[in-house]
C-alpha cells in the first residue's frame, strides 16, 4: 500500500516557483527549496524527480497562473487598446511581489537557462507563443471592429508585443523605477493608436 503524500503538490509548486522567480535556478539550492516548500527532499524528488524537472513544473505553473490571470484581461469587454493596457498593468504587478522585483519568471529563464537547457528554453518559447497567439486575437477583434488599422501587420504586432512582456520584465528586475517601465510600456503601446 502507498504511503499517502504528505503535502499538497499544486502548494509545493507555488512556493518554489516563487523561489526559483527570486533567486533563479542556478542560485537556488536544494535547501532553498526544502525551507520554501515545507516539503523535504524525499518528498520533493518522489514528487517532481529532480530540482531541473521541479523548475520545468514551476515554469508551467507561472503559465497557468500569473500568465493566464494576465491574459484574462484581453477577454474581457471594452475597448481593444485599454484592455491591451490592463494586461500590462496585470503583468507589471507581478513582476514586484513580497519578495521584491522579481520581473517575469520566463524572461528570467529566457536570460539564465534556455542558452544551454533544451527544455527550459522549449517552455519560453511555448510562453512566448501563448502571448504571441492570445494578443493576435485581441488585435484582430479590434481591427475587425474598426478600433485598429486594418493595414497593421498583426502577426508582426503580436511578435512585437510579447517581446515588450519580456522586456519591461528585464527592466523591472533590473531596479528600473515604476514610472520607467510605465512610460516604457505606453510608448510601446503607442505604435498600436
Amino acid at each position: 500500500m502507498a504511503r499517502p503524500k504528505e503535502f499538497e503538490p499544486e502548494e509545493a509548486l507555488e512556493k518554489a516557483m516563487h523561489q526559483f522567480w527570486v533567486k533563479g535556478y542556478h542560485d537556488t539550492s536544494i535547501r532553498d527549496l526544502v525551507d520554501r516548500t515545507g516539503v523535504n527532499y524525499y518528498g520533493l524528488y518522489g514528487e517532481f524527480d529532480s530540482k531541473h524537472g521541479l523548475f520545468l513544473a514551476a515554469l508551467d505553473h507561472y503559465r497557468k497562473t500569473i500568465t493566464a490571470e494576465a491574459l484574462r484581461e484581453l477577454k474581457k469587454p471594452g475597448p481593444t487598446l485599454q484592455a491591451i493596457a490592463r494586461t500590462f498593468a496585470r503583468l507589471s504587478e507581478s513582476t514586484r511581489t513580497e519578495d521584491g522585483r522579481v520581473g517575469c519568471l520566463m524572461c528570467n529563464t529566457a536570460v539564465e537557462m534556455a542558452p544551454g537547457d533544451a527544455d527550459s528554453a522549449a517552455k519560453v518559447k511555448a510562453h512566448t507563443k501563448l502571448l504571441q497567439d492570445a494578443f493576435r486575437a485581441r488585435l484582430a477583434e479590434g481591427m475587425a471592429a474598426g478600433e485598429l488599422a486594418a493595414d497593421k501587420d498583426l502577426t508582426a504586432l503580436a511578435e512585437f508585443l510579447a517581446t515588450t512582456v519580456y522586456s519591461a520584465g528585464f527592466l523591472t528586475r533590473s531596479g528600473f523605477s515604476e514610472a520607467h517601465v510605465r512610460r516604457y510600456v505606453r510608448t510601446a503601446l503607442a505604435v498600436l493608436e
